[in-house]
């Protein structure tokens, strides 16, 4: 007999809206907005694969502080001016605070729906004003949550690869940029002792005509190939002006002085420091692209499982409180259907097969190329590493050798000057062409490890 009345108590107590308020409640969780410990586990990636870790939660820099914009610029303040100041790569990291929102919203359920009702009598002696109230909460979404959240999350996932993989771009392409800048100045030293070169076979020249040993055409000879080194010489020097903008504009200061050198950084492997095979393994487990690919056909797979359970899409429960006209009140429960009579929701779910299986196909074709720019940049590291070698120990030793022969046999008159302005041009040849080997087998070191997923270990 004692039991019976807190049973009733207990029944009374959970209305439907108590009930919609636990259940907001239990849906809502304690998800956050903040999107700081994404930025960071995306930094934390960066700096475990390129040595640097940006600080994506200060502002860029609106003026040179960790640079003066005059002193020689080494490879490591350019990463890290890149990395906080590049506008692309800081507008990629917001992208991240989009998605936890997002998450956080696949998360809550809709905000329950109020009706009121108010009806006046046309006639007032044939009754009284009627008042009408509704609270109706819809619960379609409690059973699809699930799949909402695990699709968020994996968008959330993607969106920090698809940061940390542009990230690891730019760091690419800054060590390239300064790569390209370090041998563009390597190549403008070079341009100028071949000039100093020339001059002095003019002069030595022009005393070999005073002396009547020469005729004015060896002179024009020498002096048509020195015209053409200036023109040379010009061009190397346009490129290196070129990349020295392009520079500014990865770190973030497109308007600063380009009147700057850079400082050697480290020296680049002289051959691949692992076989082909090695470099494709590392470019299916590291590259962050492909990871980030992965997670698209996570949440296109949540996406369609959600669509699935979505053939009820309109399921509701609340209450409805009246006034009668003649005073009387009722209270009662309200269940809100929706039949699939004209919407199946066939057509969604068709739909999302799809694209879930555009989604796999999207990460095969990421998978294929990532290996095949692993192999391609494998085969220009290795090719280059055997090239530059035999290079130097062949043609530039010959070059050297043959310049030294031509200018005794000049000075034994054994020779005339053409054999000297030939020699010259050939060692001139030689010399540049194995800077641009050299320069090319560095570039193909870069592009392996970026490749490889940013890192060859």
């Amino acid at each position: 007999m004692m039991r019976q009345p807190t049973r009733h108590r207990f029944l009374f107590s959970c209305t439907p809206a108590t009930l919609a308020f636990a259940l907001a409640l239990i849906a809502g969780g304690c998800a956050s907005l903040d999107p700081t410990p994404d930025i960071g586990r995306a930094a934390s990636t960066i700096g475990d694969r390129s040595g640097v870790t940006p600080d994506w939660t200060q502002p860029w820099e609106t003026a040179l502080t960790t640079w003066d914009g005059r002193s020689p610029l080494t490879r490591e303040a350019a990463l890290v001016m890149a990395l906080r100041n590049n506008r692309e790569i800081r507008s990629q990291v917001e992208q991240i605070a989009a998605s936890r929102a997002d998450l956080v919203q696949a998360g809550l359920l809709p905000n329950p729906v109020l009706g009121l009702t108010l009806r006046f009598p046309v006639d007032p002696v044939s009754g009284g004003t009627f008042i009408g109230a509704q609270v109706v909460q819809s619960f379609t979404a409690l059973w699809l949550r699930d799949g909402k959240m695990k699709a968020a999350d994996a968008r959330l996932n993607q969106t920090v690869l698809d940061v940390s993989d542009k990230a690891l771009r730019l760091v690419a392409d800054v060590k390239a940029t300064h790569a390209r800048i370090a041998f563009g100045e390597k190549a403008l030293a070079l341009s100028d002792e071949n000039l100093a070169t020339i001059r002095k076979s003019i002069d030595s020249l022009d005393a070999r005509v005073r002396g009547g040993e020469g005729t004015t055409l060896d002179v024009n000879r020498a002096r048509q190939q020195l015209a053409k080194a200036e023109a040379e010489r010009a061009l190397v020097a346009r490129d290196l002006a070129k990349e020295r903008r392009v520079m500014l504009e990865l770190i973030g200061f497109a308007a600063e002085s380009a009147e700057w050198t850079v400082s050697a950084s480290g020296s680049m492997p002289l051959a691949p420091p692992i076989d082909e095979s090695g470099a494709v393994a590392l470019a299916l487990a590291q590259r962050l692209d492909v990871a980030a690919a992965r997670s698209v056909v996570t949440s296109q797979q949540a996406d369609l499982s959600t669509e699935e359970k979505s053939r009820l899409r309109d399921f509701g429960l609340g209450a409805d409180f009246e006034r009668e006209t003649d005073g009387s009140k009722s209270l009662g429960p309200v269940l809100e259907v929706g039949i699939p009579i004209f919407d199946t929701n066939a057509a969604q779910i068709a739909k999302a097969g799809s694209l879930a299986r555009v989604a796999l196909a999207s990460y095969e074709a990421a998978s294929q190329q990532a290996v095949r720019e692993a192999r391609t940049a494998w085969i220009d590291l290795d090719t280059a590493s055997h090239i530059s070698e035999q290079y130097r120990d062949t043609v530039l030793a010959l070059s050297e050798r043959n310049l030294t022969l031509a200018e005794a046999a000049l000075k034994a008159g054994q020779a005339d000057v053409t054999v000297l302005l030939d020699a010259q041009r050939e060692l001139i040849e030689a010399r540049r062409t194995l800077l641009d080997l050299e320069r090319d087998g560095a570039l193909a070191a870069i592009e392996l490890e970026r490749a490889a997923g940013g890192v060859l270990r």
